[in-house]
């Protein structure tokens, strides 16, 4: 954000195509990593003190954490694992409504039982 402000201030042709530039390669990574939190298709186990994902790509497993956050059309779940973290965002529009709905209610209560702790 910082360089595209930048380049509307910089008087140098050089200098507006490097900040082009880096916001095109900053660009391409964070697309990539969220590309990467964001599965396609797969299979959610949720037991009461562990969640489960996994699909042909990743296998996922751990407890879900108060850093999850839910939102309108989509949950982006915090998993600590037992070695590893992991990121994974679900949208509503991949599960159906049933587990979409249990989903929230465990990210609910995973971020209510923190706050009520502290």
């Amino acid at each position: 954000m910082l360089t595209l402000i930048m380049c509307l201030f910089l008087s140098s042709f050089l200098a507006i195509l490097i900040c082009i530039f880096a916001n095109l390669i900053t660009g391409v990574l964070v697309g990539r990593k969220v590309k990467a939190c964001q599965p396609q298709m797969g299979v959610i186990i949720l037991e009461p003190s562990l969640f489960r994902f996994e699909n042909d790509v990743h296998k996922i497993e751990g407890q879900i954490s108060p850093k999850s956050k839910v939102f309108l059309g989509s949950v982006w779940l915090f998993i600590k694992g037992f070695n590893n973290n992991h990121w994974l965002i679900l949208s509503a529009n991949g599960v159906d409504k049933q587990s979409y709905a249990r989903l929230k209610r465990a990210v609910l209560s995973a971020v209510n039982g923190a706050q009520g702790s502290k």
